[in-house]
């Protein structure tokens, strides 16, 4: 097989190139950067639509809950008797 293979070798390079290999390399990297850049763009597109949305998502839960708990919040008082951090309410927990 490898003497085969070697003579098959030999007789393809005494044969004249079909294809002009000058600016070969050139053309097979700008047809993988365009394939790269392609590709790319197809899958971060999809990827950033859902970052935008889960993003929209979060910033709306996050803000609701935070307005709804605003809301339900007791608005503090200077000289409310009841506050949780009223002088005369931690001095009686402590006897």
């Amino acid at each position: 097989m490898t003497d085969k293979l070697d003579s098959l070798l030999a007789q393809l390079r005494e044969q004249p190139s079909d294809h002009p290999l000058v600016g070969l390399e050139l053309r097979v990297q700008s047809r993988l950067r365009r394939r790269e850049h392609w590709d790319v763009t197809l899958f971060m597109g999809p990827v950033r639509a859902a970052a935008v949305g889960l993003a929209l998502m979060l910033g709306a839960g996050v803000g609701g809950l935070s307005a709804a708990s605003a809301m339900a919040a007791p608005r503090p008082s200077l000289f409310a008797a009841t506050d949780a951090l009223a002088p005369s309410t931690l001095l009686d927990r402590a006897r």
